[in-house]
């Protein structure tokens, strides 16, 4: 059945084609890091590239809770952006829970394009964007 859709869309859509070939099925991982004077980790972020399409998703960010407020989560997002820019990247997309950091990416200069509401039950879950 997937093979089938897959068929189709590659029939109907000249990227979604170019996005199955060969050389484009696997995204592109970024990660960038942040450490310590003492050369702990203290952040990162985790991201991947999408050539073809020239998206940025980011997968996952982290920055340790004795030194959030520092502005090292935003000299994060900052670097995996401009990983993204020198990999063709136009935009950039994350999601995130009511509980983890809505405010930050809205910040950030993110636009919230749409929210999960119950996802998981009694939260939400936040879906942005940015042109890179």
């Amino acid at each position: 059945m997937t093979d089938r859709l897959v068929e189709f869309n590659k029939s109907r859509s000249e990227i979604v084609r170019r996005r199955f070939e060969p050389e484009n099925l696997r995204s592109e991982p970024v990660q960038v890091f942040a450490v310590g004077a003492d050369g702990a980790l203290v952040g990162g972020c985790a991201a991947r590239v999408e050539r073809v399409w020239h998206w940025l998703t980011i997968d996952t960010m982290w920055v340790d809770q004795q030194v959030r407020g520092r502005g090292i989560g935003l000299e994060l997002l900052r670097a995996v952006e401009e990983e993204g820019r020198r990999h063709g990247c136009r935009w950039a997309e994350v999601t995130t829970f009511d509980f983890q950091a809505p405010g930050f990416y809205l910040r950030a200069g993110y636009e919230e394009y749409a929210v999960k509401h119950d996802y998981p039950p009694g939260h939400s879950n936040h879906f942005f964007r940015k042109n890179l």
